[in-house]
């Protein structure tokens, strides 16, 4: 399971660059059309919106699986380590529920929505979405596979 989530998240960090070039590019050209051209485009927009969304949404399971999301770890820290595991343990089943959460939600959003397209680019919503769900599905596979290792005492907080 662990070769498949750092596979997986590999393949998701290659995508999330090929969205931070995509939407550096979009930033840059609405820069310059602005400012030299006094003109903007709702396509490259959109675009680097669809870009933005996406890299943030892909590289969620891969910090997770790397476990480097940003921690606040000043309480954590000074607990004792029965106290750790049990926290470390309930924040990754939080982590799970915002995910699951996440999922339904957008589920229940794509019932209503399925074939309404994006404004500028006529992008079904089904299509927009495919990076989210994605990374929200892997994030809660990615905090399963965390928590069992937890629970199996097979590695502590850092």
């Amino acid at each position: 399971m662990k070769r498949t989530l750092k596979a997986l998240s590999g393949l998701f960090e290659n995508l999330s660059v090929a969205f931070l070039v995509v939407m550096s590019v979009c930033v840059f050209a609405q820069i310059i059309l602005r400012n030299f051209f006094s003109m903007g485009s709702s396509i490259i927009e959109e675009l680097g919106r669809f870009s933005l969304v996406s890299l943030v949404f892909l590289m969620i399971p891969v910090l997770t699986v790397r476990k480097q999301q940003i921690v606040v770890d000043f309480v954590l820290a000074r607990l004792p380590a029965s106290a750790r595991r049990i926290m470390d343990a309930l924040i990754r089943l939080a982590c799970l529920a915002i995910s699951a959460f996440l999922l339904v939600a957008i589920s229940r959003i794509m019932v209503m929505n399925y074939n309404v397209r994006t404004a500028a680019l006529k992008m079904p919503n089904y299509i927009f979405y495919i990076p989210i769900v994605a990374g929200l599905a892997l994030d809660a596979v990615a905090s399963i596979d965390l928590f069992i290792t937890l629970l199996a005492g097979k590695e502590a907080s850092k």
